[in-house]
């Protein structure tokens, strides 16, 4: 009977990438994952965010594309918002405005219209401001020039019992860069790219529109990898883009990134012995040829 396993977990995100997961697994989580009984320790929790940042960006490249644009906003001092709560209020006022005029503009439907936009704050003493992304799908260059302005020109607030407005701060549009969305662009930013920078605040809430696409989770593969070809893709391979896509034909590889024992997998279970606490992991972005 086999006792090591390693686990192949492929998540979909749109048409044009993939992203896979590789690390081992015990043979009870082999057969079932358990009911979780106790709260989450610190270094599950740790791992938790990180999970939850990588399910972000996943849906961020499912989502948009060279196309779009990341939009940072800031707030003049008079119209500093109190907390993050009246800082998400701001944020989703905005995209309401957004949605409204560029429907009305362009003539487009709502569900041509994805928003993923963070109300964030950078430290205890940083001030609140706000990240995100924000495409119209079907639009030409023209279009996206005009759209662009428009995005910049509605981060405003109407003057009370007029019909003139003022703006809230500055608001900048820039053109979605995929590769630092991807994360290997050598940045700053990190291995984790735009959505590890916005995940690098202290604060953030995160709103979205209704109609984004969901990455697609295909069934787990606990047999396709020994352990060899994991110390294989988690070393000499790890950023051989032939061998990746030997692995993975029709792929091409976009981004690898190499954890320490325990820090991708997800398991609920404290691991205090067995082989898999010092197996190393793995964690790929692919985009699709052609």
């Amino acid at each position: 009977m086999r006792r090591n396993y390693i686990r192949e977990k492929k998540i979909l995100c749109g048409d044009s990438y993939m992203a896979v997961g590789l690390y081992a697994i015990t043979p009870q989580e082999h057969k079932a994952r358990g009911k979780k009984q106790k709260e989450s320790s610190t270094d599950q929790k740790s791992r938790n965010k990180m999970s939850s940042l990588r399910q972000k960006q996943r849906k961020a490249i499912a989502n948009f594309d060279k196309y779009g644009f990341f939009l940072t906003g800031t707030f003049e001092e008079e119209f500093l918002p109190d907390d993050i709560l009246a800082c998400k209020r701001e944020v989703v006022n905005y995209k309401r405005r957004v949605i409204a005029a560029t429907c009305k503009r362009f003539g487009v439907s709502r569900d041509k219209i994805r928003v993923m936009l963070w109300a964030v704050r950078k430290g205890e003493a940083g001030r609140l401001h706000m990240h995100g992304f924000m495409e119209c799908m079907g639009m030409g260059q023209s279009e996206r020039r005009e759209f662009r302005e428009m995005l910049e020109d509605l981060w405003r607030r109407r003057i009370p019992s007029t019909n003139e407005y003022e703006p809230l701060g500055t608001m900048n549009a820039d053109r979605i860069d995929m590769k630092k969305l991807l994360g290997n662009d050598g940045t700053t930013q990190g291995k984790h790219g735009t959505v590890g920078y916005i995940y690098g605040h202290k604060e953030r809430i995160c709103a979205e529109s209704k109609n984004l696409k969901l990455p697609v989770e295909q069934p787990p593969n606990d047999t396709k990898w020994s352990r060899k070809q994991l110390h294989t893709a988690c070393g000499d391979m790890q950023n051989d883009a032939y061998w990746w896509g030997t692995r993975f034909p029709g792929w091409t590889l976009e981004k690898c990134v190499v954890y320490d024992p325990k820090e991708l997998h997800q398991s609920e279970q404290q691991r205090e012995d067995g082989w898999e606490v010092t197996e190393p992991q793995c964690y790929v972005i692919l985009s699709r040829k052609g």
